[in-house]
């Protein structure tokens, strides 16, 4: 049965590949975003753009009437989550709320998938980090995300909508078998710097080089984009077909690899394969963890996902090969 599926966010990084995901399963897809990105869009059934609960957003979901939502909109930075806080507890927290608000009300009510992250476990004591390891974030943006978590659990209980939740690590790379969409330039996030640097020619600045680490920079769980995103077709197949324990909360599932790398490495296999003029080191970012490695033995038990495409190498390659039509045309305004 073709299934409707709704991705909030689905302009973006995350919620573009989501979306592909879906429809190379054979479902339908309507994409929400208030940023409209051509190169997204290719192939779905739909979109509307504007913020996830204005009018026409909402009025789009009910005349929809999908079965799944995958909520990947939100405002997603550690650093500018510790400088402005209130915009992402209004984004994140407060229009999430009204989007549930508003769908616990169907007649059919969707199942929800929602983009949460691993920081809400914050600093942790132990590794890997498992789905009951306490939740303790240390930012704003982790609060939102652990908030969001307890509101969908609350949600269930009250109203029987059926939410998940990915507890993604740090997603990274692209589609590997869509080579020529090419990326923005402007990245935030470690890997796609390191190359926007590398294919620009100039220095990059690594966040930190004192941490309690081997080599002293951060140590991160890096997950392949499109194991993301096949995850969460394995997620609305599950979830379609099994309830949570009443009042036990949503479904929790960590995404990673249950293996770290550090900035240094990331750093060094760029440097070594497409070149990278100089690297510097800065001061650490307020709220960043030292490391964070995931136990994803959850996922691949009751989802069946394995992730094919998360060694390091198949990561960093897919995402320079992502970037390469900007830099072919000319266009890396880096």
């Amino acid at each position: 049965m073709t299934r409707k599926i709704i991705v909030t966010g689905g302009c973006g990084y995350i919620g573009s590949h989501v979306a592909r995901a879906f429809k190379q399963n054979g479902d339908q897809v309507f994409i929400i975003d208030r940023v409209k990105r051509d190169h997204t869009l290719t192939d779905i059934d739909g979109y509307f753009i504007g913020d996830f609960i204005s009018d026409g957003s909402l009025s789009t979901m009910f005349d929809l009437a999908p079965d799944v939502i995958v909520h990947c909109a939100g405002t997603s930075l550690v650093g500018p989550s510790m400088e402005d806080p209130g915009e992402y507890y209004e984004n994140n927290i407060v229009k999430t709320i009204a989007l549930l608000n508003f769908v616990k009300e169907f007649d059919k009510k969707p199942v929800i998938m929602f983009s949460s992250s691993a920081s809400v476990y914050g600093e942790p004591d132990t590794m890997p980090i498992t789905e009951s390891t306490k939740k303790n974030p240390i930012s704003p943006y982790g609060n939102t995300k652990a908030m969001t978590e307890t509101i969908l659990g609350d949600y269930w209980g009250a109203y029987a909508l059926k939410s998940m939740c990915f507890r993604y690590f740090n997603a990274a790379g692209a589609e590997p078998h869509m080579f020529d969409l090419g990326q923005e330039a402007g990245a935030t996030h470690l890997i796609a710097r390191v190359l926007e640097a590398s294919i620009a020619g100039r220095a990059v600045t690594i966040n930190g080089d004192d941490f309690d680490t081997p080599d002293g920079t951060c140590v991160r769980d890096y997950i392949h984009v499109w194991d993301i995103a096949r995850a969460h077709v394995l997620g609305a197949d599950y979830m379609l077909n099994n309830d949570p324990i009443p009042n036990s909360g949503a479904f929790i599932f960590n995404l990673g690899t249950n293996q770290g790398t550090s900035n240094k490495e990331i750093v060094d296999y760029v440097y070594t394969k497409y070149k990278i003029p100089f690297v510097n080191y800065g001061p650490a970012r307020f709220g960043d963890p030292s490391e964070l490695i995931a136990d994803a033995t959850s996922a691949k038990q009751k989802l069946g996902w394995v992730p094919e495409y998360s060694d390091i190498k198949t990561i960093i390659d897919s995402a320079y090969r992502w970037y390469m039509p900007l830099n072919t045309a000319g266009n890396n305004e880096f």
